[in-house]
């Protein structure tokens, strides 16, 4: 048969893959929750970063980068993934479901990009602790993350571009890869979950000023109180 004769128009997709998850309600509350911290940790040590100047240097900056990257990440699939759990929302527009597949790629390229530039802000410290201000400015910093960005963009805006024109055979989206259902919704939901919930205690809480502003705050409630 003609592939154009087998195509069909597609307004939304059913999500599969979920269907034979043991205690649902259990995963996806869990899940919630972890979606929840990680939103809050990386909103909290964004507005710390923004709000204090002492802060308004270029590692920081690029820690406000990462959180706004994991940020995206985990929202372009963690809410479909819980309204499943929880709501049993099983179909997805196909506009938003092109959006969130541009997302989470965009996340994912992100992340790296966000790391990379990270490691090279350490290396540069290191290699040149004199010269080091010079050489990476804030403005500098604001400057390369933007162009990171824009490049991240343009790369991950081929793969929409290249699903909008093809016919479609389905209408069901299998979330998962070719494992046991227990290993693939592991592995799905650790590479969603985890390093935003992650992220903001590693570079954050070890962080030396952004952890002495957390105490003294939590210090300046316990005394109002």
């Amino acid at each position: 048969m003609p592939l154009q004769n087998a195509s069909i128009k597609v307004t939304a997709f059913i999500i599969g893959g979920f269907d034979t998850t043991k205690r649902p309600m259990v995963v996806g509350g869990a899940m919630l929750i972890a979606y929840v911290l990680a939103i809050f940790a990386n909103i909290v040590n964004i507005l710390f970063i923004i709000y204090d100047k002492r802060l308004h240097k270029p590692m920081y900056i690029l820690i406000c980068n990462l959180a706004l990257v994991d940020i995206l990440y985990t929202s372009s699939a963690s809410p479909t993934m819980i309204g499943v759990l929880l709501a049993g929302v099983k179909t997805v527009s196909y506009v938003p479901c092109i959006i969130q597949m541009f997302a989470f790629h965009l996340g994912g390229v992100m992340e790296m990009f966000a790391l990379v530039v990270m490691a090279f802000d350490r290396l540069v410290a290191i290699s040149y602790p004199f010269q080091y201000h010079s050489y990476l400015t804030n403005v500098r910093t604001l400057g390369l993350t933007c162009v990171l960005w824009i490049a991240a963009c343009c790369f991950v805006s081929v793969m929409p571009a290249t699903v909008l024109p093809l016919p479609h055979c389905h209408t069901t989206l299998k979330l998962g890869v070719a494992l046991t259902t227990e290993e693939r919704h592991g592995l799905m939901i650790g590479a969603v979950l985890g390093p935003p919930l992650v992220n903001p205690f590693v570079y954050c809480l070890r962080t030396k000023e952004i952890k002495y502003k957390i105490f003294s705050r939590f210090k300046r409630v316990g005394a109002f109180q």
